[in-house]
């Protein structure tokens, strides 16, 4: 998808874009070859030299140079070439003691999936190793919401970049017409895993943590399967999201993925816990 995308183009937008399209001119090189037809002399100047930027950084596997000319809905034009590579992607989510950022908050329980595998951490070194490893080998990171909170509040605690590409589901599902929360855009695509804990949210995970600290069994091991569950959708909505994508554009002949199961949770919700903070 990334070499059929026009959008990061000087001066060409979603509605050129789709008219470049319907015109048969689909590809990078399809529209170098037909600069001088398209557009004025100074216009076809500009993005013939915006075209030979992104085929240099596609080459050399630079994919933040598109993170910084998409807008944050069109970030998804990235996966079907970081898909393929397992290790590429890093999906994450966080809990936290409060709505606040570090110093006044702090994390309580980080989830990780990379290299198909889940990590759900609370000791706060071994969040820290965790972080600093999907800095180093993650190419991508997927969150919902993570531009605004996840990522920012991270860098703060951690004193990490974390400055890697970056997806932030939010806004890409909006874009397709799934607004809300992420439980509310779960809910709609009812062919990927409904979570055992639909209904706790942010302020239970708050409790949860404070229920840890006052010694109740269970309540860490039903706050990291909450953490865990927000995480393990990520990667299944990414396949939602492109499957929508190709059948939007179908003259492009876009792949349609299976959606992956999402990994097994070694931790549950616990029903005493549960009980406790409905009571």
């Amino acid at each position: 998808m990334l070499q059929n995308s026009f959008v990061h183009l000087p001066g060409i937008g979603a509605e050129t874009e789709q008219k470049l399209w319907d015109q048969g001119l689909k590809t990078w090189d399809d529209l170098s070859l037909n600069l001088s037809r398209l557009f004025g002399p100074q216009k076809a100047k500009k993005v013939a030299f915006a075209l030979d930027e992104s085929q240099a950084a596609h080459q050399a596997g630079e994919i933040k140079y598109f993170q910084e000319k998409f807008k944050s809905a069109e970030m998804w034009r990235l996966l079907p070439s970081l898909i393929q590579k397992k290790s590429a992607i890093a999906y994450l989510d966080i809990e936290t003691t409060g709505l606040g950022f570090p110093p006044q908050c702090q994390s309580t329980t980080i989830s990780v999936l990379f290299k198909g595998q889940l990590h759900i951490e609370h000791d706060r070194q071994k969040k820290r190793q965790l972080l600093e490893q999907i800095q180093t080998e993650a190419e991508l990171l997927v969150t919902f919401n993570g531009g605004t909170f996840d990522l920012p509040f991270l860098r703060r605690e951690f004193r990490l970049h974390l400055r890697q590409t970056h997806l932030d589901l939010r806004y890409w599902m909006a874009r397709l017409d799934y607004r809300g929360g992420l439980k509310k855009v779960q809910k709609a695509f009812g062919e990927i895993h409904q979570r055992r804990s639909m209904d706790i949210d942010g302020f239970d995970a708050v409790r949860l943590w404070n229920l840890h600290l006052r010694g109740v069994p269970k309540a860490l091991e039903t706050l990291m399967t909450y953490n865990a569950e927000d995480t393990v959708v990520l990667e299944q909505l990414i396949y939602c999201g492109l499957n929508l994508e190709a059948q939007r554009r179908p003259q492009l002949g876009l792949i349609t993925y299976k959606i992956p199961q999402v990994p097994k949770i070694p931790t549950q919700v616990c029903p005493f816990v549960y009980r406790a903070l409905r009571n």
